[in-house]
């Protein structure tokens, strides 16, 4: 094996096939979208107190938080795994879960900053 293949960056399981990579970038990038939504979700739910439309705050941030990465998540996943593949590099489960919740941190400050309005 090649110097960069025996070396294990966090230890752990590592990813030979496609789909093994693919898989744990997108749960990883999945579960930590859910988690910010949820928890984002939870404070529009508090602060707007009672007003009618706080009811569908947590429901309709849990929603938007499962399908970006549904729909980008699964492309992007696809593409590092690609480039690993290409690369002839295998995945540890410390890089997965870096690329999934570095996946996350990037769609949210993509959302927060408005880049799409000056497009």
């Amino acid at each position: 094996k090649q110097w960069y293949q025996r070396r294990v960056r966090g230890g752990g399981e590592t990813f030979d096939t496609s789909y093994d990579m693919w898989r744990e970038v997108f749960v990883w990038c999945l579960v930590s979208s859910l988690v910010i939504h949820f928890v984002s979700g939870l404070l529009a739910w508090y602060s707007l107190g009672g007003h009618p439309i706080a009811v569908y705050a947590l429901p309709s941030f849990i929603i938007a938080g499962f399908f970006t990465p549904l729909f980008a998540g699964t492309l992007t996943s696809a593409v590092i795994v690609f480039v690993y593949k290409s690369a002839n590099f295998t995945m540890s489960s410390l890089d997965a879960f870096l690329w999934g919740v570095g996946q996350t941190i990037v769609y949210t400050l993509v959302a927060v900053s408005r880049i799409y309005v000056t497009l």
